[in-house]
């Protein structure tokens, strides 16, 4: 691929930052984008290396965390809460695919290859990874008490069945984080 289509591939990539999600970032009143999110867990993933129960190349990690939503810059953001987000991974797959098309087959295969490892979710990076892209939404509706939850009518139960990964990966952190979550339901339920 010419350098111009690299160019080129790299401003499609930008698409992600058009993307909303239903999380509010802390501290602002309009929903984050998917960009954000992806920069938000690669960071992430460098600095709480030390908090995983088992060994991981955070750095292998991070790239997991800024290639996991790039199909959504076609297909869109599907709420984790939703009925749709069975067919998630196949609009997502079909995605990436018109994505990378233009792409040189060498690096379409190595982007390909780092979002199918996060979907799988079967490495120690991928585990880790997705318990990343848990956690951080996670802590902006408890600094936006529940906002996202609440204005979708989530369950206490749907959240932390979602968190088990996080309890299994960062067992420290879920030991803190869980009480947080059930208080922030507790306080919830006295809203309404």
């Amino acid at each position: 691929m010419s350098p111009q289509g690299l160019l080129d591939f790299l401003l499609t990539l930008d698409g992600l930052k058009a993307v909303e999600r239903r999380s509010y970032p802390s501290g602002m009143s309009r929903p984050e984008n998917s960009a954000e999110h992806s920069w938000h867990c690669a960071l992430a993933a460098l600095l709480l290396e030390g908090e995983c129960a088992f060994v991981v190349d955070a750095r292998h990690a991070a790239l997991l965390m800024l290639m996991h939503d790039v199909p959504e810059i076609a297909c869109g953001d599907t709420f984790v809460y939703a009925s749709e987000r069975a067919d998630a991974e196949v609009r997502e797959r079909v995605a990436l695919e018109g994505l990378l098309a233009p792409l040189a087959n060498a690096d379409a295969q190595r982007l390909r290859a780092l979002w199918e490892e996060f979907t799988a979710s079967q490495t120690p990076e991928a585990r880790y990874a997705n318990a990343l892209d848990r956690l951080l939404p996670v802590l902006h509706n408890l600094s936006h008490r529940g906002r996202s939850w609440r204005e979708n009518g989530v369950q206490l139960s749907q959240v932390l069945g979602r968190l088990e990964l996080v309890a299994e990966v960062f067992p420290t952190i879920w030991s803190i984080l869980r009480s947080s979550v059930e208080q922030c339901f507790q306080e919830l339920q006295h809203d309404t």
